[in-house]
């Protein structure tokens, strides 16, 4: 059943070429820009509770996630808050390199290396220390090749050489200035690692003379083999290419310093396959030849990989990448699945429960999937990528606000989500543009020809890069966002901390975090009418902490005596301090 539903998704995505697109869960009876409902049937609402919540320590269950992945963890790469650019679409830099000028989604496609250079200082001004950039190696055109395969180059997700730069985004040196630029500002580098396919032409010999050896199967998320439905496009016979793999994957450490890399697809490799990339890839950033200078300080690079696993369900995460030692890291998909819910809409607002979640479905889902990984595996929490809806353009396919018409409450969702985010244990990624809370402009629903007007869902949301002659509500976001983020530097129990749940409804949810002697309590109010909770003092015991604490908010809402005010639409920060 999984195998045939996997070849489903595989042929459509033959069909409309679309690089990025996944077969890693089963496919919906028909994408959003196939169906026929009435878009003005949609109905999602918010809950408009203004119920007041009275918390004593018989209301605890004291249900938590402690000791798996970040939960109660001071593993480094729990501090990361990673920013992703769609290299080809992001910023064009003046003098540089052309961009690739055509590929799928709405932007100009003008997108270069130096755009990024220039925006770096931007990039750091959002709260984050790290930047991952999508696919940067040289890919290069067949002749007699297909409109839409030159759409497919353009994405980078086809490679035709692992060990140059695409010129069209800019040159190896302009890669290493790129690198050394933001390490000199604190930020960590990324790169994208697509190492389970490539485009038919790949070159097949490494710089060491290791070779890959090309395969028209791919593996799937199920563990069968599916023939390639894409004619420029092969996979590999992964076992007989690993020292090739593991050459890719150490040569840009090496070379430029970068800190570790995304992982595309990652089902094309099983979990053993991938523990011997992770640690090729950790022994070479261990080494003292590679050190750099990190805002000022002497460090290694950091070694962190991530996968993607683009499914909702936990044991298909854990099976391809976290099981046998595999990976560090996975994006959470299924929470991200979750939070949208809550705040928006899923990508198909027809399907029941796909909004108007309530907020205690949040700790339900964190509970159930935390408890179906590894205890070492770290979940990377996110809102929007590449492959996803913006999370504003989800806003207006929820009618909960109007496109060309975003309000206050466009901008405070984007802010409560990003709220949460912070506030889970573990590392986050930000997608360019949620920051401002960007979206497409007369998108809200993909249209039946979505694929010539490049609006399609899994592609709209690589528009152009948006940093300049921000309105004062974009401004006003961008710095809350950043606001709520830097809270991780002077609070580790947000990135590092347990977590016991305290409290939720339909609305409303809170958290206790504590890391070593660091305490924060986040509440997050998702309806349209402010909640207030007291924090009785038995709670303080309950929690094992003294009965003598007190609460001082730290960003979103106020605090008074022992009642915290959430206001509408919020994440609330408070820190307890206990004597």
């Amino acid at each position: 059943m999984i195998k045939q539903s996997i070849i489903a998704t595989a042929v459509i995505c033959a069909v409309m070429a679309l690089a990025g697109c996944n077969s890693t869960a089963a496919p919906a009876k028909k994408f959003a820009w196939q169906t026929d409902d009435n878009p003005n049937n949609i109905n999602c609402t918010r809950s408009g509770s203004t119920a007041s919540v009275n918390l004593s320590a018989k209301d605890l269950n004291m249900s938590t996630t402690d000791n798996r992945g970040c939960f109660n963890s001071n593993n480094k790469f729990c501090d990361l808050r990673i920013y992703q650019v769609m290299v080809e679409s992001f910023m064009h830099g003046a003098n540089g390199a052309p961009g690739v000028q055509q590929s799928y989604g709405p932007s100009k496609h003008q997108g270069n290396l130096k755009g990024i250079i220039d925006n770096l200082d931007y990039i750091k001004s959002t709260g984050v220390n790290a930047i991952w950039l999508t696919p940067i190696f040289t890919v290069t055109k067949i002749e007699g090749q297909s409109h839409s395969d030159d759409l497919l180059d353009g994405t980078g997700y086809f490679t035709s050489d692992y060990f140059s730069i695409d010129p069209r985004f800019g040159t190896k040196e302009d890669m290493k200035k790129l690198v050394d630029t933001a390490h000199s500002k604190g930020i960590y580098v990324f790169l994208d690692g697509v190492f389970g396919h490539a485009k038919i032409n790949v070159k097949t010999q490494s710089p060491k003379g290791n070779k890959l050896v090309l395969n028209r199967m791919c593996r799937d998320i199920g563990g069968y083999d599916d023939k390639m439905t894409l004619k420029s496009a092969t996979c590999f016979k992964v076992d007989e290419s690993m020292d090739f793999i593991k050459e890719v994957a150490t040569y840009w450490i090496r070379e430029l310093k970068i800190d570790g890399w995304r992982l595309d697809q990652a089902y094309q490799l099983d979990s053993k396959q991938w523990r011997q990339v992770r640690e090729a890839i950790e022994a070479e950033s261990a080494k003292k030849s590679n050190t750099y200078i990190l805002n000022g300080k002497k460090v290694l690079p950091l070694g962190y990989t991530v996968a993607e696993i683009w499914s909702e369900n936990p044991q298909e995460i854990e099976k391809n990448v976290f099981a046998n030692d595999g990976v560090s890291s996975a994006f959470n998909f299924p929470l991200r699945s979750q939070l949208v819910r809550v705040l928006a809409t899923r990508e198909d607002p027809f399907t029941p429960g796909s909004c108007q979640a309530p907020a205690k479905s949040l700790n339900d889902d964190i509970i159930k999937k935390m408890n179906g990984y590894s205890r070492q595996s770290i979940m990377n929490n996110f809102l929007t990528n590449h492959d996803t809806v913006r999370f504003g353009d989800l806003l207006q396919r929820a009618k909960i606000t109007v496109d060309g018409q975003n309000n206050r409450d466009y901008y405070d969702a984007h802010l409560t989500a990003m709220s949460f985010n912070a506030a889970m244990s573990g590392p986050l990624t930000v997608y360019y543009g949620d920051e401002t809370g960007d979206d497409v402009k007369g998108f809200s629903q993909s249209p039946k020809n979505c694929i010539m007007l490049h609006q399609c869902d899994d592609h709209v949301s690589r528009s152009d890069g948006h940093v300049n002659n921000l309105t004062d509500a974009e401004e006003k976001l961008k710095e809350n966002v950043s606001a709520v983020l830097n809270l991780r530097d002077t609070h580790p129990a947000l990135a590092h901390g347990k977590r016991v749940h305290l409290y939720s409804d339909h609305s409303l949810y809170a958290d206790f975090k504590q890391y070593e002697a660091d305490k924060v309590i986040y509440v997050m109010n998702s309806g349209t009418g402010d909640r207030k909770i007291t924090i009785n003092n038995d709670v303080w015991g309950k929690l094992g902490l003294s009965s003598k604490c007190t609460m001082k908010s730290l960003f979103g809402g106020s605090v008074k005596d022992n009642v915290i005010t959430a206001p509408a639409l919020s994440g609330t920060f408070v820190n307890v301090t206990c004597r």
